[in-house]
């Protein structure tokens, strides 16, 4: 999970990691770890792009989408 709205309307820059565990003969659970941040906050918009070496390029709302979205790359590779 990637940016987004938090509380009071307020940009989030947040990276979480929603891990949800399934396996046979037990309960099904999930986790939610906090990874980093992006170097900009808000929602991302679409499309997401993946580039040959697993980077994330993000489009990110600004101004409530009444100007141009922003452009940031975020890379999960030291998470892999």
């Amino acid at each position: 999970m990637l940016g987004g709205i938090g509380r009071l309307s307020k940009d989030s820059d947040s990276v979480y990691c929603f891990d949800c565990i399934d396996e046979p003969n037990s309960k099904s659970a999930y986790t939610v770890e906090a990874l980093d941040k992006i170097d900009k906050p808000g929602v991302i918009d679409y499309p997401v792009v993946i580039d040959s070496v697993g980077s994330l390029h993000l489009f990110i709302e600004s101004a409530s989408g009444t100007a141009p979205s922003l452009r940031s790359v975020y890379s999960f590779l030291e998470y892999s």
